[in-house]
């Protein structure tokens, strides 16, 4: 077998976005999943910026066998910002995985202007409520209660806490106090992208005990990064495979779908020399301990 295709058999993709969504989606949530499956991939995890996906997995589950799919809870402004109630709802719905704030985060504003991602992908409707900017920091420079709340949440589950759009200051603060509190699988997002964290800023993180993810979207032409596809290796040697995540973020209409990409995304590693059983563990063996699969 090919090797980017025997990578693929048993793959996870922590971050796929799909429809109902208020972005436009090339693919809806069954879809996504049947597509993960023909490639013998083991689980997907399904994103939706502004609710839960968590309750929305039992129907696809009803549709698609032989592929595991799970959810979570975005905390921006759609649920409440910083909002525990939201986290526990989510929780008992059978989330996978709470993300902080992501279009409504301070720092997602700040960098874009909008809750959107510049001109590559705009929310269907035109947005009519102002976004208040969030951010996990009080007047005082210190972590909001509600923050407190949430990490506790999901430290007691034994979930997967995501920093989302958070800045660096705030995702280190965030990922030292979730560690503190007991929460063991702790995910940085795209540190190339919005994040802007620097290779060092990544190692500390990562040395904080977060797994960092590294995209397939930002190969693509409508989602350039100054990294590159050079720098993205980089930061994956510079980390190690033992502390990165590799996924996708797709299901934009101007890009493949989510497996293709992930698909695509290996096989140019393994051409900019990163070895097979470094993918492997990147891929399959770090999600499914931040999943807590067996």
């Amino acid at each position: 077998m090919r090797e980017d295709l025997g990578l693929m058999e048993g793959a996870i993709d922590l971050h796929i976005h799909s429809a109902p969504s208020l972005f436009p989606r090339l693919v809806d949530h069954v879809e996504a999943a049947e597509g993960a499956r023909k490639f013998n991939m083991r689980a997907v995890v399904l994103k939706e910026h502004h609710g839960y996906t968590s309750d929305r997995m039992y129907f696809v589950r009803k549709l698609v066998n032989g592929i595991e799919v799970f959810g979570g809870v975005v905390l921006n402004n759609a649920v409440g910002g910083l909002n525990p109630f939201a986290v526990d709802a989510a929780i008992k719905l059978g989330a996978k995985i709470v993300w902080f704030p992501t279009l409504s985060a301070k720092n997602h504003l700040d960098q874009m202007g909008a809750p959107a991602f510049g001109k590559s992908m705009q929310q269907v409707n035109k947005v009519s409520l102002k976004e208040p900017p969030i951010t996990v920091f009080d007047e005082k420079g210190a972590l909001k209660p509600e923050v407190y709340q949430i990490i506790d949440l999901v430290a007691a589950s034994d979930l997967m806490l995501a920093t989302g759009h958070l800045s660096i200051p705030e995702a280190k603060a965030v990922v030292k106090e979730a560690k503190k509190r007991g929460v063991k699988r702790l995910y940085v997002n795209h540190p190339e992208y919005i994040i802007n964290g620097t290779i060092e800023e990544q190692k500390e993180l990562a040395d904080m005990g977060a797994f960092i993810e590294h995209l397939a979207i930002f190969m693509f032409p409508m989602w350039p990064t100054q990294a590159g596809i050079d720098g993205v290796v980089e930061m994956i040697k510079a980390v190690g495979p033992e502390r990165t995540i590799l996924a996708t973020d797709l299901g934009q209409v101007h890009n493949p779908p989510p497996a293709e990409g992930l698909r695509m995304f290996i096989r140019v590693l393994l051409e900019k020399g990163i070895p097979a059983n470094h993918i492997h563990k990147m891929v399959k063996d770090n999600p499914a301990f931040m999943l807590n699969l067996s």
